[in-house]
């Protein structure tokens, strides 16, 4: 029954988050308990932050995008490490040890490196401090055209809101990335990822 609820409310949000209709973290979750209701982290909510020197960026119209709206990222010069140019969001809520994550992001290679047919990033939900370990990890080959990809992981620690972000590394090459919505959805410990994803 619980799984049945979370699936509709899961549902309902990519609903409106694709209407363009933006919900905080906090409506969106009422109980005090993080792990007892999922919690969605974010939507194209204007206040997104790339570091990292050789880039550009700035909110655009993209057609395809959930809300006609995007974030794009130019990396200018490929850097040595992914996370010399990084895109980050901060999370809102704890992660408990054990607890089972489900992300879910809108995202496209508008233009990807020369000679190539696909972008090239790595998407992690990690701590901000020493030794950078994570929650989900995954290199991504990113399609021209709009896509909603899926990602999940289990939680190995605590992972404390103000110490966790949400990363899209782009410094692999020189490229230009569109970022949309994206959903952190914690299922808690005992949660099925599958009845999330496609």
């Amino acid at each position: 029954m619980l799984n049945r609820i979370f699936i509709t409310i899961f549902s309902f949000a990519l609903l409106i988050f694709g209407a363009n209709i933006t919900s905080s973290a906090d409506e969106m979750n009422s109980s005090s308990d993080q792990r007892a209701f999922p919690f969605l982290v974010s939507s194209l909510n204007f206040d997104w932050v790339t570091y990292g020197p050789d880039k550009r960026e700035k909110i655009v119209e993209s057609e395809g995008a959930p809300s006609g709206m995007a974030y794009r990222v130019t990396v200018r010069k490929k850097k040595p490490n992914s996370w010399d140019i990084a895109t980050r969001n901060d999370m809102v809520k704890d992660i408990k040890k054990n607890d089972i994550i489900v992300v879910s992001f809108w995202a496209r290679a508008a233009k990807p490196q020369k000679g190539k047919e696909k972008g090239d990033i790595l998407v992690a939900l990690q701590r901000n401090i020493e030794p950078y370990d994570s929650v989900i990890e995954e290199r991504i080959a990113l399609d021209k055209e709009w896509k909603l990809y899926y990602l999940t992981g289990k939680a190995n620690r605590d992972y404390a809101a103000e110490r966790t972000e949400w990363n899209y590394n782009l410094a692999f090459a020189r490229q230009t990335v569109e970022l949309a919505e994206f959903y952190v959805t914690n299922i808690g410990p005992d949660g099925d990822p599958e009845q999330y994803m496609p």
